[in-house]
């Protein structure tokens, strides 16, 4: 049968490369197939998704395709650094947010302002207002494949500087609320971790959207060191309006650098029928030279191209964007139960308490200054910061399963730890029971980050995280002015549960392309956790035999 130009030189590139056709099926039938179809051929061709599956071009040959069309050490590389510059802004933007809200409530200064107490529900309605705000403004996420990435990132930046005047200057609460709940709303436009993954070089994708993710917490480390010196500042208002203003910054230079450093997306190009454009853009950001006729160009824009035909990838139109029909068949259903379960275990795990709550959770075993607390907040977002970048390591050599079972149990084992330290303060105060809490504390923290924080990238939903959000930022507050420490046996049992659903519901995705992972999901008559695990078996199995005997 006759085939298409562009199919026949993305075939070419593959024969140049030297990547296996699949034997026995009609080669158009597999690899030129929209993936939604996937089923549908491997029926046709009486031919096994696990086999269609290991043979078609996987993420290692388009890693080995990007890798050989492009070193970091060109001039390519330098626009890469800005593109990671600028959107690594958006990220550390949100980071600083994370140190503040969670230091500010150790100041006096802040709470004599506003007249209201540590914990309770003004404070829980202040936290839970930023996490409203994003659940308000996530499905404005959609604009961005309508007007373009860099649009809705800037309209995201630039309601975030506004918010952050709002706060730093707010006469009265109602101001800073109505600032709080637009921090939320323009953070959640704020395409950055979209872009990243769509930008990056395949070969790099990883790397990138990791050193990307760690600029959360090289923002919070920074603005929880300034926090500490704030807290010394005890004299005036501007101890807790600098901070606050201090968050428009980052935004401040998103917006004036996006448009210069920052190209649209491959992706959003060829949704918008601007082949051509996108084209260049992947030579110019993909390829060492900018070369438009080097192997990735054609192979990209058929991966583009293929991801969305499929009926769980991008949308084409405004108008189909909105259309929500696709979510009531049962392998779209399937995914959205994983995003929300996920979100609400991201959310609900406790760990709020720390990133948030802590200074009211400090009070519950004694330690009250202001210097002490915002110290603490410091050594955990620092050594949070340090064990997600282990965890970016192990996420490459373990199971996604494995570490979300790692990360659940330690969960559970450290909060059980800190429910009895908390406990036999309770029952007689002492400064070896308070230091014994706060040490299972960072245990939880470096577990945490070394086995769960590594995979919100990979599953969070933005609009589910800030609805789960909502209700764990009030509800933390209330519980930890009526539990006091007993709210740590609210999550254990919580996690509990998340372990036994993560066994039955999570399917492994560790080694698959976004395509494989439309297999593992739309395939009839297969259940997504034992299909993963079958074709992660006979992968391991190819694997061993290419090896041969030892």
């Amino acid at each position: 049968m006759a085939q298409d130009p562009k199919n026949l030189e993305v075939y070419h590139a593959e024969q140049t490369l030297g990547i296996p056709a699949l034997p026995a099926i009609d080669q158009s039938e597999i690899e030129y197939a929209p993936r939604g179809v996937a089923a549908e051929v491997s029926d046709k061709a009486a031919v096994d998704v696990v086999d269609v599956v290991l043979n078609r071009i996987d993420e290692d040959d388009m890693i080995a395709v990007s890798a050989s069309c492009m070193k970091l050490r060109s001039p390519t590389g330098w626009r890469i650094a800005g593109i990671l510059l600028v959107m690594g802004l958006n990220q550390a933007g949100y980071g600083i947010d994370w140190a503040v809200i969670g230091s500010i409530n150790s100041y006096p200064t802040w709470h004599a302002y506003f007249n209201f107490p540590n914990d309770g529900p003004v404070l829980g309605t202040l936290n839970a207002l930023m996490s409203i705000g994003g659940f308000v403004g996530a499905p404005f996420l959609l604009f961005s494949d309508v007007y373009g990435r860099r649009s809705v990132n800037f309209i995201g930046n630039f309601i975030v500087v506004i918010a952050a005047v709002m706060q730093s200057q707010a006469p009265n609460i109602g101001v800073f609320m109505v600032g709080r709940f637009l921090l939320g709303f323009g953070t959640s436009m704020c395409t950055s971790s979209q872009y990243m993954a769509e930008i990056a070089p395949v070969h790099l994708r990883g790397r990138l959207v990791g050193i990307f993710g760690a600029c959360f917490q090289i923002g919070a480390v920074l603005m929880g060191g300034a926090m500490v010196g704030f807290s010394r500042w005890t004299t005036s208002d501007w101890q807790w309006r600098c901070p606050l203003l201090l968050q428009a910054v980052p935004g401040i230079l998103v917006c004036a650098s996006i448009y210069f450093l920052c190209p649209e997306t491959p992706r959003y190009l060829v949704m918008k029928g601007r082949h051509e454009e996108a084209r260049r853009v992947i030579a110019k950001y993909m390829t060492s030279n900018n070369d438009i006729n080097a192997p990735i160009v054609p192979l990209m824009v058929r991966q583009i191209e293929e991801s969305l035909q499929t009926a769980t990838s991008g949308v084409k139109t405004f108008r189909a964007a909105w259309d929500f029909r696709s979510f009531l068949t049962r392998r779209v259903a399937y995914r959205t139960m994983i995003l929300v379960l996920y979100s609400l275990f991201q959310s609900w795990n406790g760990g709020g308490i720390i990133s948030t709550y802590l200074s009211p959770a400090l009070d519950t075993i004694g330690i009250t200054s202001s210097l002490s607390q915002t110290g603490l907040n410091l050594g955990l977002t620092a050594i949070y910061f340090v064990f997600t970048a282990f965890g970016s390591y192990l996420i490459d050599i373990m199971r996604r399963r494995s570490l979300l079972y790692a990360g659940l149990i330690s969960c559970i084992l450290t909060q059980i730890a800190v429910t009895i330290t908390s406990w036999r303060y309770t029952v007689t105060p002492s400064t070896p029971l308070a230091a014994l809490t706060v040490l299972w504390v960072f245990m939880y923290q470096i577990l945490s980050a070394s086995f769960i924080a590594t995979l919100h990238n990979l599953y969070r939903s933005k609009s589910l995280q800030s609805a789960a959000g909502v209700v764990q930022t009030y509800g933390i507050s209330v519980g930890i002015s009526k539990l006091g420490y007993k709210i740590w046996v609210v999550y254990i049992v919580y996690n509990s549960i998340q372990l036994v659903l993560v066994k039955f519901l999570f399917p492994e995705t560790s080694k698959l392309s976004l395509e494989d992972i439309d297999y593992i999901f739309e395939t009839p008559g297969e259940h997504p956790v034992k299909l993963s695990l079958r074709l992660e078996k006979a992968r391991k199995e190819r694997e061993a035999a290419a090896r041969g005997p030892d």
